[in-house]
């Protein structure tokens, strides 16, 4: 039986790697396969029923208290996304000093700066620096 809370401790916390990308990747055709399956079989799904993003893990907000510290070397890099709506969207997050969330997009930016770049790794570090 699935477990209703999500895990806890710093063991929730992974590097988001290429592997992590083409998992991603993975299950946004797994997902494409099943859209086109009930398409063809004319089954809708009601809006209730469909993933929604968890309000706690929002950009922008601390990370809830039940995730616990992150280890200091993960602070600043580019983590796996730890919303589960968001685990099949090519999203990675970013935790800053203060434990907030800061979500990115994993597509090329401008159509060349992949997400490991490391000039886009260079911006999203200047991006998410809090100024003391």
């Amino acid at each position: 039986m699935a477990s209703l809370l999500p895990p806890v401790g710093s063991d929730v916390f992974r590097r988001f790697t290429p592997a992590s990308l083409e998992e991603i990747q993975r299950r946004q055709e797994i997902e494409e396969r099943l859209r086109r399956r009930r398409k063809e079989k004319n089954v809708e799904i009601a809006e209730e029923n469909l993933p929604k993003p968890i309000s706690d893990l929002e950009a922008g907000k601390p990370l809830p208290f039940i995730y616990g510290d992150p280890p200091p070397e993960l602070l600043n890099i580019p983590l796996e996304d730890l919303d589960p709506f968001y685990r099949s969207q090519k999203t990675f997050i970013v935790l800053s000093k203060g434990n907030v969330i800061f979500r990115f997009n994993a597509e090329p930016a401008c159509y060349l700066l992949g997400p490991f770049n490391p000039l886009r790794t260079v911006a999203i570090k200047i991006l998410i620096h809090s100024y003391p």
